[in-house]
């Protein structure tokens, strides 16, 4: 069984056996009102007569259903007219329907004791009964009874609610007016109170719903169920006018719009074309084994399910969640990580989707990747036992993809901390008597050690030609080193014009029009090049004549001094100062360079914190978003909407996580120094000395190389260094040296192991360590429901072990029942409230029959109250509260009848 479904009654038809007002042909007999009826698509009718009904009048016309097959219900209906006029002086009409067990015979009977308000013309009293009125003389159309006496005797010979149903018409011929005033509002408002549902057959009943359903009417007012019937008398009004109700075609059924006299009734006529249609999972089949090596099956089963709500319940070892447990073994469903749903492999089973345009999809296999919202038994409670992984749940919700650096930047990080690393083994080069053969103070020592030789080797005589002979031959290197870059420039013109004009003949090639590319021609470069190389050559010869003269002098100076060996050493010497002055160079420059890489990854770290910081923003606009209204949203839907987030906030917060930090930083140190001391003074305490990195804002400041790290200088004093300070103190790293440290502090994926955005929320103002689990459970289905409230089933398993009770009855009672009109809602319960207070439009029981599970399929209103096999009996046995969940729903609206 389906459950509760839309179909069409019609409470206030009248049949050819109508005692007045017939419009029916003489040839329009009981069959050809069943035969328009069963055109009409009605399942359920209130066949109506007035004051008693005729003899054997409902069992013939269903004889006739019967008959001509159809499936229409026939409820008893009699139509009494009160004492008491209206305004207008028209009799006020009051109906009865009775239960579709009861059958023409006991009614009548029972109304045969009726006294109607005029009596014979010799005074006796006149009943209800056709031999009544024949005795004394009186006819139906001027009889009349009394308000208090007729209610009075109904409820004195059958059970209200379960036989018997008080209905009573505000509009129309014989209506009475609910918003008159004197004595014609006390008349009113006391046959409001008595009547137990609305009947009207105006062409707008809609103002009448409203009315009705404001309990504001008059104090302790409840809510009533508005019919639009058709007050047909004839065949051409059959099927014209009827309301759609949500419920079995019974006295049951009727007896539920009390209870929900809004969500089980529309009085549109094309209120089935106005529905939102639903994705929805329409069918489920199983059969044999549920687990592997184990004998506990299914037993063959096809179970249609309902579009709206689907209740399964059941004791304790019926296997209620196996069902739940075997359709999401057949999908990929939208859930949180590493929470892991119990392990199935049904023998078979296979799902029906039903999608919106009425097409159907079959999934049998375990490949599906429909995704839907499914929620095992426990998995909130195990995810918000961890605050920490509510934060990714929350981005997942929000549609936001994971923090990802643009490659750009973490190319040019890695190329930043490469290009220091080429650095630091530059400075860090030593010779075999480990001293700094790159930095520029060993390269001045050497300049200035042997320009004192030369100066030793040199008379004063001789000093000012050595000098000449000195500066020419530094000229001399320095115009070498000149001629080499441009010759070697000179090169690579020539090959990038080889390689242009090879890609310009490509280009050309391919193209389809005449406009080709011209060559490009280096040849100005070239000759300003050549040009260069020409003038720089002549220098050195100029200058090497000059030399050539002074060793000539020196010669020409005889027996003074040995001029050969002294110009060689001189030579040797200037040579030796000339490669050292080159280095010196070489060290400056990349001296430089090392400032233009600290300055470089200053503003690359600024750039990896601005794409965080912008992902903080991306979550505090995701989340606002989410709060604004939808222009494809309806009014009622962004309501729901907000109702939902009411008691919600979400923001983005930029976490620092200390600990991650200085564990990463101390793998990167050298561990003697740090070790933990006997006075308890851990690494970690040591290392955080030294750093002195305690916030988000200390390490923006540490990697801005902000003199914030505190050494000890020789004096054992505190002192203040930057970072690019401490990435030369040696004694403090490890053989990596502070490459590791540097990429712990600068490489996009490391930051991320310390520096993230975490989607931070509150729940009724409260922060998520003030929540319990509950509590961060409530906030999850929320935020699930709101962040998708209106599109793949949502399946949830046993919620009541996840939430607090006050939500369940306060919140999500009130959000399924409006959320299941936009997506189907199934659940596996043992929380009595959710069923009934949710109005489930199905229910399905399990059981479990030596080791096979089966599943009894209805709706709340199924079954036979008088053989105990009804669905609210079962929902009794099986759930604790059951009974008293349905005596309070019933109380509420004045059923107050013994609850099973």
């Amino acid at each position: 069984m389906k459950g509760s479904e839309w179909n069409k009654w019609d409470l206030h038809i009248h049949s050819p056996m109508t005692w007045m007002a017939s419009t029916f042909k003489d040839s329009e007999g009981i069959p050809e009102f069943v035969t328009k009826l069963g055109e009409s698509g009605i399942s359920l009718i209130g066949l109506t007569n007035y004051f008693f009904l005729a003899e054997n009048e409902i069992e013939k016309i269903r004889e006739e259903i019967q008959r001509q097959g159809f499936n229409i219900t026939v409820l008893p209906n009699v139509e009494f007219r009160l004492a008491q006029p209206n305004k207008q002086w028209d009799w006020i009409n009051i109906h009865c329907l009775f239960s579709e067990s009861i059958p023409t015979a006991k009614i009548n009977q029972v109304l045969s004791n009726l006294t109607i308000a005029t009596k014979s013309d010799t005074g006796k009293p006149v009943y209800c009964s056709e031999v009544s009125l024949r005795e004394s003389g009186k006819g139906i159309d001027e009889i009349t009874v009394n308000f208090e006496t007729l209610c009075e005797h109904i409820s004195s010979h059958f059970e209200l609610f379960r036989e018997a149903i008080i209905a009573v018409c505000p509009n129309g011929y014989g209506g009475y007016r609910p918003n008159g005033e004197g004595r014609s509002k006390e008349v009113a408002t006391q046959i409001d109170r008595e009547g137990h549902i609305i009947l009207d057959s105006s062409h707008d009943p809609l103002p009448v719903r409203e009315f009705f359903l404001m309990t504001d009417r008059y104090p302790g007012a409840n809510q009533k169920p508005v019919f639009r019937c058709s007050d047909a008398h004839g065949l051409e009004k059959t099927g014209s006018l009827f309301s759609w109700v949500k419920a079995k075609p019974s006295f049951e059924g009727l007896r539920q719009t009390l209870l929900e006299p809004e969500a089980r009734l529309r009085l549109d006529v094309d209120f089935l074309q106005q529905r939102i249609a639903k994705v929805h999972f329409s069918r489920i089949e199983m059969e044999g084994k549920i687990f592997e090596g184990q004998e506990i099956r299914f037993k063959r089963l096809s179970v249609p399910l309902s579009e709206d709500m689907v209740a399964i319940i059941g004791g304790r070892g019926t296997g209620k969640s196996l069902i739940l447990d075997g359709l999401q073994s057949r999908f990929t469903p939208s859930r949180p990580y590493n929470v892991r749903a119990r392990r199935v492999s049904p023998e078979r089973l296979s799902v029906q989707l039903s999608k919106t345009e009425g097409e159907f999809k079959e999934f049998d296999g375990t490949d599906n990747s429909y995704s839907y919202l499914h929620v095992s038994q426990g998995e909130i409670k195990e995810l918000c036992q961890e605050p920490e992984r509510i934060s990714d749940e929350i981005k997942k919700m929000l549609r936001l993809h994971p923090l990802s650096f643009p490659v750009s930047l973490r190319n040019e990080l890695e190329s930043n901390l490469n290009e220091f690393r080429s650095l630091f083994e530059f400075f860090n080069m030593r010779n075999d008597k480990g001293q700094f053969i790159n930095r520029e103070e060993y390269h001045t020592l050497t300049i200035t050690e042997i320009q004192k030789h030369i100066d030793t080797l040199t008379s004063e005589k001789n000093r000012e030609l050595i000098k000449t002979f000195q500066e020419n031959g530094k000229n001399l290197t320095a115009m070498n080193g000149y001629l080499n870059w441009l010759e070697g420039f000179l090169g690579q013109l020539s090959d990038k014009e080889r390689e242009f004009i090879d890609q310009i003949d490509f280009l050309n090639s391919k193209g389809a029009d005449h406009h080709l590319i011209p060559y490009v021609d280096f040849e100005p470069q070239r000759s300003a090049i050549n040009n260069k190389i020409t003038l720089a050559k002549s220098e050195c010869e100029k200058r090497k004549a000059v030399n050539q003269g002074i060793i000539t002098s020196f010669r020409k100076q005889g027996i003074e001094q040995d001029i050969s060996g002294l110009l060689d050493k001189v030579t040797e010497y200037q040579q030796i100062i000339n490669r050292a002055e080159l280095e010196r160079e070489e060290s400056q420059r990349r001296l430089a360079l090392g400032k233009k890489n600290i300055e470089n990854r200053k503003d690359l770290i600024h750039l990896v914190l601005s794409h965080i910081q912008q992902e903080k923003d991306t979550v505090d606009a995701a989340f606002k978003a989410l709060t604004e209204a939808k222009d494809h949203y309806t009014a009622d839907q962004q309501t729901l909407v907000t109702d939902i987030l009411q008691d919600i906030g979400i923001y983005g917060e930029v976490i620092f996580d200390r600990d991650a930090f200085y564990a990463g930083a101390l793998s990167c140190m050298n561990g003697g120094k740090f070790r933990a001391s006997r006075d308890s003074e851990t690494s970690i305490q040591k290392l955080s000395a030294l750093f002195n990195v305690h916030n988000l804002n200390d390490y923006i400041r540490l990697v801005g190389n902000e003199p914030i790290l505190k050494v000890h200088d020789d004096k054992h004093a505190d002192v203040d260094i930057s970072l690019s300070n401490l990435l030369w103190k040696q004694e403090y790293f490890n053989n990596p040296g502070p490459h590791e440290l540097l990429a712990h502090l600068f490489s996009p994926d490391r930051i991320s192991s310390y520096l993230s955005v975490k989607a931070q929320f509150t729940y009724k103002g409260k922060t998520v360590e003030k929540l319990s689990a509950g509590q961060r459970g409530t906030f999850y289905v929320c935020l699930k429901l709101a962040t998708d409230p209106f599109g793949s089933p949502f399946v949830f398993d046993q919620p009541e072990d996840d939430l607090d009770n006050d939500f369940i009855m306060h919140h999500l009672v009130p959000l399924f029942r409006k959320i299941k009109q936009y997506r189907q809602v199934i659940i596996v319960t043992h929380n009595a409230n959710l069923v009934v207070n949710c109005d489930a439009e199905q229910v399905l029981v399990a059981s479990n029959n030596d080791e096979v599970i089966t599943y009894r399929c209805g709706a709340l209103e199924d079954g036979d109250p008088a053989h105990g096999n009804t669905m609210r009996q079962a929902i009794c046995n099986v759930l604790e509260g059951g009974l008293q969940a349905f005596e309070q729903r019933e109380r509420k609206y004045g059923l107050n009848r013994t609850a099973v």
